[in-house]
């Protein structure tokens, strides 16, 4: 996932699990096994080597895996595929959620865990332009834009799954 807090990553990856069928790693729920609450933004050098084992792990057992994370700076995602490669070869798919930024501020204003607008609009302006906008070079063999706010969100939804499915050996 690819998005700016509050932007519907959460809701988008527990529709598309069962769909592709994927195991959900998700940097809040190590931090909480980490650190007691997933609100604590412990060190990323402690964070960091749980979130690879765990993708690890999934691979290994042959498991599709969506990454709940905002994954909003170039960096953070080539540290993230170049690390894995040695896992042997991972196709990556970047689905990067376009929701307009009022929507973000709407729907983070509506959660138990909000994260502050400034955050918000920081991440979303990153993403909006390089070096951060996501781009296919980076590694990706696909990379889906979706618009959680969207009218066809499902139809969307069912055209990436089918393409998916169609390149995987």
């Amino acid at each position: 996932m690819i998005g700016p807090p509050g932007s519907g990553k959460s809701t988008l990856t527990a529709i598309l699990a069962p769909l592709l069928p994927a195991r959900v790693i998700s940097n809040d729920a190590l931090r909480e096994q980490l650190w007691g609450d997933p609100k604590v933004q412990g060190p990323w050098s402690e964070l960091e080597p749980h979130l690879h084992g765990a993708i690890d792990s999934a691979v290994a057992h042959g498991d599709n895996v969506l990454v709940d994370a905002t994954h909003a700076q170039l960096n953070w995602r080539q540290r993230l595929m170049h690390r894995s490669q040695g896992a042997g070869h991972i196709q990556w798919t970047g689905w990067w959620l376009q929701t307009p930024l009022d929507q973000c501020l709407v729907w983070n204003r509506s959660r138990q865990r909000s994260v502050p607008e400034s955050v918000i609009h920081a991440m979303h302006c990153r993403l909006s332009s390089p070096p951060d906008r996501p781009e296919l070079s980076e590694g990706f063999t696909s990379l889906i834009r979706l618009n959680p706010a969207g009218s066809h969100l499902n139809e969307e939804i069912s055209r990436a799954i089918q393409a998916i499915h169609h390149r995987s050996p």
